[in-house]
């Protein structure tokens, strides 16, 4: 074993892991139109009696010496594990949770049997929680893209526990939104209708599927139907239990999981391919940059607010010092550049870019609930003064432009 952080591990912990020492209880998923199983989320834990029964115990030892991916790995292989011997019905959908970390690394080669055997004969759903999503946007979006052809769907856990995250599932795409507690047992709080602004938009734009959690009464599973949640869980439609038992005649499939996806572009202003574009100095760029982001970002709510600039003397122009008083909101922000440094301004995410082809771009890339907006820019070659742009207010667009920058930003 190597612990990444050069610290050592306390000696339970790597006994655990070592010799694979993981549990996993599944719990029902159902579809309230008609209250049918169509699928289960695979639970692990610890042995039980250990410190390190509880799987947040697990994780958080796991980060603290740098163990994660493997960690995330075993309690993937256990999951599959426990699914094939306790003979989960094969029709319904497995929803397994992964770290963005592990997403795009190598499986370990005595874990490979169990999770290959099990990918092949059940539909995955992949789940990645909402906290996690800002941690390393490049390493997540790169991960998703490998995973996407080898499983039936991508969810997003504990939407609405952070709402400052919310932007970044218009980027992601997620074939399920699961709708934190909170928002299934609080509806109509200032949080929940924040969260229901994102998630209604994703599923009409895009068709993800919602998924109401915690639901623990009649009332829990009437409010998420009124809010649009086909899809259901929580102890009043039953608990985790062992694989061994669960409901077999009973479950059904729900049907495929499919979204429609943004295309992936190398620059920005390539998201407005086949869109008139106009000629601008470095001037009349740094103004539009400047009243896109004092206008047009939201007085309040979650918003992520991305930009690209050719040099740090365009972000100066740009910046004024407002960017730092934005990221003390609910605003997720980046900037990135050649020669930026990282952190580029207080409390903003991003630095140097990583790809060539963006040097000499320029762009301010807005996305809120109700609001998108992008300014995107390339300047000419061999015409340094003369820069192509376009502005555009499309969504689909401004959501591809955003996942091109994203691209450039990693861990926080």
């Amino acid at each position: 074993m190597v612990w990444g952080y050069g610290t050592l591990p306390d000696p339970e912990y790597e006994m655990i892991v070592r010799q694979r020492r993981l549990d996993t209880w599944f719990q029902p998923i159902v579809d309230g139109d008609n209250g049918q199983v169509v699928g289960f989320e695979a639970l692990v834990r610890g042995p039980a009696g250990s410190r390190y029964a509880a799987p947040a115990a697990l994780f958080a030892e796991a980060y603290r010496v740098g163990n994660v991916v493997e960690l995330d790995w075993a309690a993937r292989a256990s999951a599959c594990r426990a699914a094939l011997a306790g003979g989960l019905p094969r029709q319904v959908m497995l929803f397994v949770n992964i770290e963005p970390l592990a997403l795009d690394s190598p499986c370990p080669p005595d874990l490979a049997p169990d999770i290959d055997e099990a990918f092949a004969h059940y539909p995955i759903v992949l789940e990645v929680t909402e906290r996690s999503l800002e941690r390393d946007p490049r390493a997540l979006l790169a991960g998703v893209d490998r995973q996407r052809g080898k499983v039936a769907g991508l969810a997003v856990d504990d939407v609405g526990s952070s709402v400052r995250q919310l932007p970044l599932l218009s980027a992601l795409t997620p074939d399920v939104i699961k709708l934190d507690l909170t928002i299934t047992q609080s509806h109509t709080s200032p949080t929940a209708l924040s969260c229901l602004d994102f998630a209604f938009e994703q599923a009409e734009r895009a068709g993800s599927a919602l998924l109401a959690e915690g639901v623990e009464t009649p009332e829990h599973a009437r409010a998420a139907q009124a809010i649009g949640a086909r899809l259901l869980q929580g102890h009043y439609l039953g608990r985790p239990e062992p694989a061994h038992g669960l409901l077999g005649d009973q479950a059904d499939a729900f049907g495929e999981l499919a979204v429609s996806r943004p295309v992936d572009v190398d620059t920005p202003l390539q998201a407005v391919t086949g869109q008139p574009v106009r000629r601008a100095d470095r001037h009349l760029l740094v103004a539009l940059m400047r009243h896109l982001i004092r206008t047009n970002v939201p007085s309040s709510g979650p918003a992520m607010l991305l930009l690209l600039v050719p040099d740090p003397a365009a972000l100066a122009a740009v910046d004024g010092g407002f960017l730092t008083a934005l990221a003390h909101r609910d605003v997720l922000i980046a900037a990135i550049g050649p020669g930026l440094p990282s952190p580029p301004a207080p409390d903003v995410r991003g630095g140097a870019i990583h790809e060539q082809a963006l040097g000499g771009s320029w762009s301010a890339v807005l996305l809120a609930s109700g609001v998108a907006i992008a300014v995107l820019a390339e300047r000419r070659d061999g015409e340094p003064e003369h820069i192509d742009y376009a502005v555009t207010h499309d969504r689909d667009r401004v959501i591809t432009a955003a996942r091109c920058l994203l691209r450039q930003i990693g861990p926080s």
